[in-house]
Parts: C-alpha cells; structure tokens; sequence
C-alpha cells in the first residue's frame, strides 16, 4: 500500500524522536543539554504532551511560554517539534470547566458524578469533563484556534497530536469500567441519534421492547444487555469519530499544511476503524519490555500484527509507532526488569520494516513527576546515556545507511486474517477481550515466524486477491460481513477460506443464531448440534486429542468447542473424542474448525493445520530458510529490486541460508555494506542473538 508522502521531514524517510515534555519536566535548565544530544545522535523530534488545564488555567488566559522556549531551543538544534494539543483525552480539561459548568461533569453507569483522579500517566487529574456538553466544543474551539495560530508557522513545526487516544470521554476518568458517560447531555444526544435510526415501531423490533413512549427509551447500564449495549457502543464510536472529525475540521482550517494525527493502542479495537481514516496517519503506544527476554518470540510478533493494522486502518497507509515506550511498565517505588536494549532495537527496525511514517519513543527523561518514572526512560535519571540510548543510536546510523532505499514498500500478502469488530464487542461484553485477542493472533502468529506475510482486514476493507482468508471467531454474521464473505467466494474461484471458533453464531442483531453458521449454513453444508469443551480434567486423563488430517495435536490448554454435523457433500475432518469439531465442504473451499486453532494450543495456531491451509491455498513463503530459525521479511526498495530483512530473536547465533522465491542477481550486505555470495540461488546469513540483517537482493 502506497503510502501518503506529503508529510515529513524532507531528506530524512525515516524519522525518529522522543516524547520529551510533559509539563512541567524535565525543567527548562536541561533543554539545552538534552537537545544537543539528541541532534548529534541522529534523532530529529522531540514531543510535549501538555494538558489543556496547563496552557488555559484560567478562561481565555494562555500560558505557553514553556512552549515558545521549546520551539526556540528545539530550532537552536536542529530538531522538529511534534505538539499534542489534547482536548478530550487523559488529563485534559482546566479545573474551572466544572466550576462554571458543574454539569459539565462525567456521569458513571451507577448515575454518579465521576471525581477526579489520578494515574500513572497522568498525575495531575484524569478528564472528567464530558466533551458531550453544549459549550464543550466552543471553549475546546477556542484553545485550538490559539494554539494552532501561534506556532504554525514555525518553522520546526512538524506534526499537531489532534487527539492521544481517542476514546469515551468516561474511560480516562472512570479507570476499568470502560462504560461510557451517562450524563444529561450524553442521553439526550443517544436519543436523538436513535430517532435518526427508528421509529419507535422499528425500535421496539429491534430492541425486542414494547416501549410506547420515547421518554422511556433509557441507554443500557450493563454488558449482560448485548443487543441494546451495541447499539449505544456504536452511538459513542460515531460520537466520537464525529468529535475528532470537528477537530480535524477546525485544526485544517486554520493550519492545512502540517500533519495532523491521532493513535490507538497496539492492537485493534472496535472504534479503530471509525477514527483512524479521518486523521493524516495513526498509530499507537506500546510497552517494549519482556518480548525478547523471555524467550517466547510469539510475544514480539504481536508487535508486528499491530504495525500491519496500523497499516491497514491508516489513511493510505501512514501510520506512526508514537510511543515505543523506552523502558518498564509502571515504575515507581518497586523497580521491574527494564527494557534491554535489543528490544529497543528490534522494535525499531520493526516500525520501519512494518513502513512507518516515523517512530518516536516514550520517553527520553524521566518524568520525574508520577509513577512512569523511573521507568520509561532512555536517559538514566541525570540525564546521562544508557545502553538503551546507545543501541538506538547505533540502530540510527545503520538505518541512516538505508535512505538511498527508502520509504519501503510493503507489498500486500496473500494471505489475510479477519479482525470482526462485532465479535470483538461480543466477546468483551463477555469479559472475554483477552481470549478474543489472543485467537486473532494466532494464525498470525504462526505465519509470521515463518515468514509468511499476512493482512489484517475487516469486512468493509477489499478481500479480492487474497488466495487464503483466515476467520477467527467472526462470531456475529451482520449483512456486511455476509455480503463480504459472499461476494468473495462467488468471485474469487481460486480463494480458500479457513474458519476458526466461534462462526455466524450470534445473528446480525445480536441474538444467538437459530441456524449457525448464520447466512451458510447450507453453504458449507454443515450443522451446529452443541457445544462443549476440553476441560483440565480432560487434560489429566487424556481425553484432550484432537485428531486431524495431519495427524493427532493435544490440546494443552482448557478451550470451547462447536459439535459440528456435516451433510451434503461436505466431510467431517477433525475429531476430539467421538465429536466432530472441523468440517470441509464438498467444493474443497472452506474449512471450520469449531474450535480455534489456538485457544487449546498455548495461543499459538497449530502449524499443521496452518501450514496444509497455506499450502492449499499455494501460498508459500517469498524468502526460504534452511538452517537455524529466523524471520525473514521481504519489501520493494525505492532503489529497485528487495530488501530481505532478517531477524534473530533467539539468545544464540543463527545461521541460515536464505533462497528468495525470484531469480536473484546478486545481493549485498547493507549492514556491512559487503557483496555476499550467491550459491543457487542461496545466500548464507550468520546473525547475533536478537538482531537484525538487511540485504538487497537484485532481481535477475
């Protein structure tokens, strides 16, 4: 995918900074020192991450001389700013908001008033302002059209952060409850935007209500209330698309040149798709501890599932990593194990691998202020480097030798994995948020270890052309991802489709299906008689074998499974027990596994089973391996030809021989900058424990 390259810096592809300001550290009387190092180290931004209440502490009074000091310094040295201007995000009203708006504040599910707190990442007061409130965008318009005006025609002004998180105008305040707002304003919007959908008639059928008046219509105060609850969950995704809409809006109209962006966290959530195609490019935050030092490379691979959704989400393709957090998790008075260095490094080499806009890290100071700190810092607490600093910038320079090949480009994969919004609903609404993440990951993560490159998609992004489509738990069959499913089979004769879990169980308005798989089941020819599940006692006394055509898997971990009756043409494949759990239909195009290939399996798909669905769909890996396990990744260089990057996450050397799929010519060593030798078709890679390797391969 193309990606949109109006943005930038010019000359420099490949950006790289730091979150460094967040008032009121680090003080003024480091600036200087700091930002010096940081320009001799090749990095080229530094982010503050002001609140609202910081730069308006009173109406209509802006303090922001902190903030011309740090574009006068950061000019001083080279260095681009990036500046959030946070309207509706932690931390973010002034505290005379409530006092000439008292019912400005935040309402909880339980009808009481949300108090203001404090967290980790915000010490100072959580938002517990309700951007739902009439006079919310006016003062919120206000403080933009300042701030917007004063620096943007500086000319270090890089990128505006329109909105750090979007998300309920509750969640930030109301910490774990992940309810919306149920404030007078937040209700009377909810039901207006229901009138807009319904009549009361229409309402009643959907809802399953008998409602004769609309003063009656109150919005759902449970999760246990699933079909009322979606329709108020995709109110609040509209609200809030709507409300970074306006400040998008707002923000061109006084600034149209500079980028303006916004992120979510580093896996896919429901509002994603909603918010993520108004802004320039998005992104998300992410802890980079324990993914290599544990031993467990699944862990770093979710990373790089992430990237591809950015990717995939973003509007034509940009995408940032803002936020490589540079050290632990919640610091503080208890010290955890810190980030080693070559987990920085790889996740950089990642975000550029997975064709960032940029990468920035969280953070280069400590903050001193909360509980980030210590913790999430590059710098040790005098501001002197660490390993982790130093490994960034030797990653810098090696990435600097690249430029003459960048911006990559990421061609699409055949094969893609289905991210279900709905289902994901379903399954929180089910407090099963993990167990849902932990199966989209799977396939993924199976593939990617192997070096087979894989899409996120949804069901109104484009499927055409993909030769394998994998469906895990795409539980709720709405009209779209019917039509989506439908319309892909019927004019893609060459695709194959492997279905997972939970299928077409809940109907399009969702109640549980009286036909599962909703809208195919005569389509595949199959159907659902019951549930059950492998439980631990299962386990213990080896009643836990799933018997496929590759052969017998036990299941180690406890999971749910679907009774699966085939008839038609279509054959039982897989057994656990004397139940059947995986059909294929007659035509030889689809396969569902009624249980998902990785809740049993430690959440890690089968590579059996995925490896013969790959191999049905002739899809095969770009880059082959033969010796030590790595990772090979395959991108179009500017320069012509591919770069093969090559990582190492294991603790020992690796040695392989890669053999690229195409006729290759020669290929040299861009870490080295060294010609390496060519033996059929072949080349030979020797890599240090958790590194990265880059290679240009010509094509013949």
């Amino acid at each position: 995918m193309a990606q949109d390259n109006r943005f930038g810096i010019p000359g420099v592809p490949f950006p790289v900074g730091v979150e460094y300001y967040r008032p009121p550290t680090p003080k003024p009387e480091v600036w200087d020192e700091d930002f010096a190092r940081l320009s001799a180290a090749g990095l080229r931004i530094v982010r503050s991450f002001p609140y609202w209440q910081w730069f308006e502490p009173s109406p209509g009074h802006y303090e922001m001389d902190d903030i011309d000091l740090l574009f006068d310094t950061a000019e001083k040295h080279g260095l681009y700013v990036w500046l959030d201007v946070p309207t509706a995000t932690h931390g973010a009203g002034p505290d005379w908001l409530l006092r000439h708006y008292p019912d400005m504040q935040v309402v909880n599910y339980r009808n009481e008033l949300v108090v203001q707190d404090a967290h980790p990442a915000y010490a100072q007061g959580a938002q517990v302002h309700c951007f739902d409130h009439p006079e919310f965008r006016r003062l919120a318009g206000d403080f933009l059209r300042h701030a917007i005006n004063r620096y943007k025609d500086r000319p270090n002004l890089l990128i505006w952060g329109i909105w750090d998180g979007p998300n309920l105008s509750s969640a930030w305040a109301a910490q774990g409850e992940g309810f919306p707002c149920y404030c007078v304003h937040t209700l009377a919007l909810y039901k207006a935007w229901l009138r807009k959908q319904f009549t009361l008639d229409e309402l009643n059928e959907v809802f399953d209500r008998r409602f004769r008046r609309w003063e009656d219509v109150e919005p759902p105060r449970s999760n246990r209330n699933v079909v009322e609850m979606r329709w108020y969950r995709r109110f609040h995704h509209e609200n809030i698309a709507d409300y970074l809409k306006w400040m998008m809006d707002l923000a061109n109209s006084i600034d149209p040149v500079h980028e303006k962006r916004a992120h979510g966290g580093w896996r896919p959530q429901p509002k994603d798709e909603y918010c993520a195609p108004l802004v320039d490019s998005w992104g998300m935050s992410m802890a980079s501890n324990h993914l290599l030092t544990v031993d467990d490379p699944n862990l770093i691979a979710d990373r790089a599932l992430g990237f591809d959704w950015s990717r995939q989400v973003g509007r034509n393709g940009r995408w940032w990593n803002e936020e490589i957090y540079a050290g632990m998790s919640r610091g503080g008075v208890t010290w955890k194990k810190q980030s080693h260095p070559c987990e920085q490094t790889m996740l950089l080499w990642m975000t550029l691998i997975g064709g960032a806009a940029g990468a920035m890290f969280w953070q280069y100071r400590p903050e001193y202020l909360s509980f980030e700190s210590p913790g999430y810092n590059m710098v040790a607490l005098d501001g002197e480097p660490t390993p982790r600093f130093r490994a960034v910038v030797e990653a810098l320079e090696q990435i600097e030798g690249l430029s003459d090949h960048l911006p990559l480009e990421v061609p699409r994969a055949d094969v893609a994995i289905v991210y279900d919004a709905h289902a994901h609903e379903l399954f929180q609404f089910g407090q099963q948020d993990e167990r849902f993440m932990a199966d989209f990951r799977g396939v993924y993560r199976t593939l990617w270890l192997r070096g087979i490159p894989a899409d996120p998609v949804t069901p109104k992004m484009d499927w055409s052309g993909y030769r394998l489509l994998v469906l895990p738990n795409v539980a709720l069959m709405d009209d779209a991802t019917r039509d989506r499913l439908a319309r892909t089979l019927d004019e893609n004769p060459e695709v194959q489709v492997l279905i997972e879990g939970s299928f077409g169980t809940y109907s399009h308005d969702g109640q549980s299906s009286y036909n599962p798989p909703e809208g195919f089941a005569d389509r595949i020819g199959v159907r659902v008689a019951d549930f059950s599940a492998v439980t631990e006692s299962d386990i213990a006394n080896g009643r836990n074998v799933l018997e496929t055509p590759h052969g017998p898997v036990p299941v180690t971990t406890t999971c749910g499974y679907a009774l699966l009756e085939p008839h038609g043409s279509t054959e039982a494949i897989a057994r656990i027990g004397n139940h059947t759990v995986a059909v294929r239909s007659g035509d030889g195009r689809i396969t569902w596994y009624g249980l998902t290939l990785s809740a049993g399996f430690d959440d890690v798909a089968i590579p059996a089973v995925v490896q013969a669905a790959v191999d049905d769909a002739e899809v095969s890996a770009p880059v082959a391996v033969d010796g030590d396990p790595i990772v090979p990744v395959l991108r179009r260089s500017r320069q012509g030809g591919w770069l093969v990057f090559v990582q190492n996450l294991a603790r020992q050397k690796a040695a392989a021989t890669l053999r690229p799929a195409w006729a290759v010519s020669e290929v040299t060593d861009l870490i080295a900058h060294a010609p390496v030798a060519l033996d059929d078709n072949g080349f030979p890679v020797t890599m240090e424990p958790w590194s990265v390797g880059v290679f240009h391969c010509d094509e013949a």
